[in-house]
């Protein structure tokens, strides 16, 4: 089945995933002020919402369909060279040729210290595709990037990781 979606759809859909976005961050600050397990479930629940809709997203652009070209669209490689992912300190030997900082543990505290613009998410998509997002993410991940170069953007940016 195949489902055609109007321009101003897309744009609704583009404006919703926003909105999420903004709301998984709202929810993550009062998560962090406080030690409240309910502030942490809504906010991955929220963060959940919204890292769906920007995986449906990115499908969309991937058939051509998006109508924000402007997004930035950048390959493995291209994003190495601009933002320059930094070598995990505590394990030399990580994944992704020792540039990936688990989930758990002490780096995720180096993770979590880190200025968020320079954190990257490695996610898993439902297809088994795996896809780098900047900033924290916690549905689906693998574990995080730390880069030299901040991402300023106001949408997540999307690679795909090769």
């Amino acid at each position: 089945m195949m489902i055609l979606l109007t321009d101003d759809q897309l744009n609704k859909l583009h404006a919703e995933t926003a909105r999420l976005t903004d709301e998984a961050e709202r929810l993550l600050a009062a998560a962090e002020a406080t030690d409240d397990p309910d502030d942490w479930d809504a906010w991955k629940e929220a963060d959940g919402i919204a890292a769906g809709h920007a995986l449906a997203l990115q499908a969309i652009a991937a058939t051509g369909d998006d109508p924000d070209p402007a997004r930035p669209s950048i390959s493995f490689t291209e994003w190495c060279e601009t933002f320059r992912p930094t070598t995990n300190p505590l394990v030399p030997t990580a994944p992704c040729d020792g540039l990936l900082f688990e989930t758990f543990g002490p780096e995720i505290e180096i993770v979590r210290t880190t200025d968020l613009a320079r954190v990257w998410t490695l996610i898993e998509a439902d297809d088994d595709t795996l896809y780098i997002l900047s900033g924290l993410h916690t549905v689906n991940r693998l574990g995080y990037f730390i880069t030299e170069a901040s991402w300023h953007g106001e949408d997540p940016m999307e690679i795909p990781y090769a």
